[in-house]
């Protein structure tokens, strides 16, 4: 899956464990790498497991979704989510993906 390379330091310290995207991209149970400009996987030997998958509104996030996605509050994901990925708005409905750290 592709992150930032920022996310991606978030994930392998275990401070983010969710992704919203704008399409639904894994199922619960796939197993994928992390990549960036380059697979961190093959560095780190980390992957992810997706443990569930399902839609949710931008309006429905919340504190406890923004630290899931690896920020402090809400207002500082929206901020993220409007520098990297467009507009916040409230009327978009996302894929959230729900995962987990393994080794392989």
């Amino acid at each position: 899956m592709m992150f930032n390379k920022d996310l991606i330091d978030l994930i392998l310290a275990g401070k983010k464990t969710m992704t919203s995207r704008e399409k639904r991209q894994f199922r619960e149970g796939d197993i994928t790498n992390l990549m960036a400009n380059k697979d961190y996987s093959k560095i780190s030997g980390k992957y992810i497991k997706i443990t569930k998958v399902y839609q949710k509104p931008l309006n429905e996030f919340t504190d406890p979704d923004a630290n899931k996605e690896g920020f402090d509050n809400l207002s500082e994901f929206k901020q993220y989510w409007e520098d990297n990925i467009g507009e916040w708005n409230n009327s978009i409905t996302v894929w959230v993906h729900e995962f987990q750290l393994i080794t392989k």
